[in-house]
């Protein structure tokens, strides 16, 4: 949008000048102006509903970011963009897009991306989690993919995962942020390490829950919510720890960018106090 705006007044300015000896002149650099203008705005709508058909799935709605970065900085200019797509980025998860989409919708999307550097952000509308409204999401019965069918705050909750109101004191907002929406962030804590389970009629994968003499008990988190087996150790064939996280990847993609915010606000606030604060710009600092 800056680049747009720039562009229109550089034409102004130049029909301005030459105003005296031209009115016709001046007629054609302002309707070369719009046109352009124009021109962009229509490749910036045509490239966020290319981007909505694939990039989402890494990089979340809008850019802010899932099991890939967020999608903001100075960096991301239409050539950058433009370039990270062509080539892709060797050693990442970032394919290239030539053969995928043309050039012209490549440019679409980078003009895209960059929009979203200049367009106005919601931190300058008042945008903030509220913890009451985070709580309400947390524990959502209806969403089977709520933070509560797997983690529990101060003992309310699941046993999935570990109580995060034990954690989020020494958790910047940021990071908490960070550890709901990517995945390769998330810090492996041994005692919640998924697992592969092996039995005679089936493949599990989940957490263990814990053990008898006769039979292991055990999280199944295939689907969600997770479902509490009791398996009887005669019938298991292996048991093996996998890499990772059972937590889905996904998350950017499932809430909006304020319930997320809001489920931000609520865990902190269990750790800091109710007047904790959680705005936009804690977790998307200006770059």
């Amino acid at each position: 949008m800056k680049v747009q705006r720039l562009t229109i007044r550089c034409m102004a300015a130049i029909a301005g000048v030459w105003v005296a000896s031209s009115v016709g002149m001046v007629q054609t650099a302002s309707v070369s102006a719009q046109a352009q203008a124009r021109g962009n705005g229509r490749s910036s709508q045509h490239g966020a509903e290319l981007f909505a058909t694939t990039c989402p799935v890494c990089h979340g709605e809008a850019g802010v970011g899932s099991s890939a970065p967020t999608l903001r900085g100075a960096k991301f200019t239409p050539g950058y963009v433009r370039q990270a797509m062509s080539e892709g980025r060797p050693g990442t998860m970032m394919p290239r897009f030539t053969g995928v989409f043309t050039a012209a919708e490549i440019e679409a999307v980078a003009r895209y991306v960059a929009s979203l550097q200049s367009a106005p952000r919601p931190a300058e509308s008042g945008l903030r989690g509220d913890a009451a409204a985070g709580e309400t999401a947390f524990f959502r019965p209806q969403r089977a993919y709520s933070c509560a069918v797997c983690h529990s705050v101060n003992g309310r909750g699941g046993r999935v995962g570990p109580d995060l109101a034990q954690k989020a004191a020494s958790k910047s907002a940021r990071e908490l942020f960070e550890k709901i929406v990517l995945a390769p962030h998330r810090l492996k804590d041994v005692a919640y390490a998924p697992s592969r389970l092996t039995t005679k009629l089936e493949v599990l994968t989940g957490i263990k829950a814990g053990e008898t003499p006769d039979v292991v008990r055990f999280y199944d988190t295939r689907a969600l919510p997770p479902v509490l087996r009791t398996i009887d150790k005669s019938d298991v064939v292996s048991l093996t720890t996998m890499p990772g996280s059972v937590m889905p990847t996904d998350y950017a993609s499932r809430f909006t960018l304020q319930e997320l915010l809001d489920i931000v606000a609520f865990v902190k606030s269990t750790g800091s106090g109710p007047d904790i604060q959680v705005r936009f710009q804690d977790v998307f600092p200006r770059q």
